[in-house]
């Protein structure tokens, strides 16, 4: 299993980087193949005519972000997406997603909630009654297994580490 990143850099005149972005980070056992599919569909949507189409079109669920926080359920999903291409290795490795999952909760809940900057709200307003909007709204709601399984994997990791620090440190209790 790899994480791989394509990041993005604003420099200023004089060639010294001012903004460092993240633009596309997959993680799971395609490596860098899984980057460069997110890649090829975001080069296709803002090259090609019917781009906006082809994204449109894609089965993947979205983030919860739009203005707000992210969800307890959310934070949980996506830290099994780590372990995305097992379900059997989401199970064995079930305490690694409990500190993704936490690591995560901690982090999305104390950042600030994320905002485009004015300008670029103005410039690329979308049309009330276009056809290929995707957000929250238009999603459909998750399933209990898109629910209970990331939940289950929480909890079985904790119940997992808390099992091992009590045989660790039993003798001293």
């Amino acid at each position: 299993m790899s994480r791989e990143e394509i990041r993005g850099y604003v420099r200023d005149r004089n060639g010294n980087m001012i903004y460092h972005l993240v633009f596309f980070k997959y993680e799971g056992l395609k490596g860098m193949k899984g980057v460069l599919e997110i890649w090829e569909l975001v080069r296709r949507y803002m090259e090609e005519p019917d781009g906006h189409i082809q994204a449109y079109q894609v089965d993947q669920r979205l983030l919860d972000l739009d203005g707000k926080r992210e969800s307890f359920i959310h934070s949980l999903i996506q830290a099994t997406q780590v372990l995305a291409d097992s379900r059997a290795f989401q199970l064995i490795f079930a305490p690694m997603v409990m500190w993704a999952g936490t690591g995560r909760i901690i982090a999305k809940w104390t950042c600030r909630v994320p905002r485009w900057p004015e300008w670029v709200e103005e410039k690329c307003r979308v049309a009330p009654d276009d056809p290929y909007v995707r957000n929250r709204h238009t999603e459909r709601p998750l399933s209990a297994k898109e629910v209970l399984w990331p939940l289950c994997c929480f909890l079985l990791g904790w119940v997992e580490v808390l099992a091992i620090l009590y045989f660790c440190f039993r003798g001293y209790l």
